[in-house]
């Protein structure tokens, strides 16, 4: 699975996961800098891709194939910290896949799995424990 950063995702997290032995991109490597929602989203309607991101748009946006994580971790933590939690999750998600395709990201690593119900709607379920 390829690993795509949304711009508001620190280049450093592109070379940590690259040295994790993971194909990634960031937006901004891609030469995507200021790029639209909608451009970004032709590209996730790739499902071997997963795609974080600090920006919830994506997380409810309908058609796309690529995985989502919506990171909610805070931005008071040191990026030290920041870039291991993302690394961590981006490793569970590859190693173990789930059915879901949309995933919250919590401040202390937690995924929060969401699933679409009725009429489009997305809701989140409680973390597998």
């Amino acid at each position: 699975m390829k690993v795509f950063l949304d711009e508001n995702l620190p280049l450093t997290l592109v070379h940590r996961l690259r040295d994790d032995g993971h194909e990634a991109d960031h937006v901004i490597t891609v030469g995507w800098r200021g790029a639209s929602d909608a451009r970004i989203g032709e590209r996730l309607l790739d499902t071997n891709l997963l795609f974080l991101t600090q920006d919830e748009d994506f997380l409810f946006t309908q058609g796309l194939g690529a995985l989502i994580v919506l990171s909610r971790i805070r931005q008071a933590r040191p990026l030290r910290e920041r870039i291991g939690i993302w690394r961590s999750a981006v490793r569970e998600l590859i190693e173990n896949p789930r059915s879901e395709r949309r995933f919250e990201l919590l401040d202390d690593g937690t995924l929060v799995p969401w699933e679409e119900g009725p009429q489009s709607t997305w809701t989140s379920r409680a973390p597998r424990r």
